[in-house]
């Protein structure tokens, strides 16, 4: 497994501040990029897994890509 984003890649990643843990997590869930949860709570992840689950999400070609990004969600940060 490659290195852990920072808390701060995080945020830049999905948009919702380094300390809204919660708000991470539902991004990332809504977006189907795997996470482990650290002791306290908050999501952990590495590019790797953000480039398999953007791959896998291509794959499918179902509809427009990015139709189920939220606002702010920057997939840019993940080159």
């Amino acid at each position: 497994m490659g290195n852990l984003l920072t808390k701060h890649e995080i945020a830049r990643l999905t948009g919702a501040a380094a300390e809204n843990a919660e708000e991470q997590k539902r991004i990332l869930d809504a977006n189907r990029i795997p996470y482990v949860l650290k002791k306290d709570r908050s999501p952990a992840l590495t590019w790797e897994m953000v480039n398999q689950a953007t791959l896998a999400r291509g794959a499918t070609k179902s509809g427009s890509p990015g139709v189920n990004l939220p606002p702010g969600f920057n997939l840019g940060a993940a080159s």
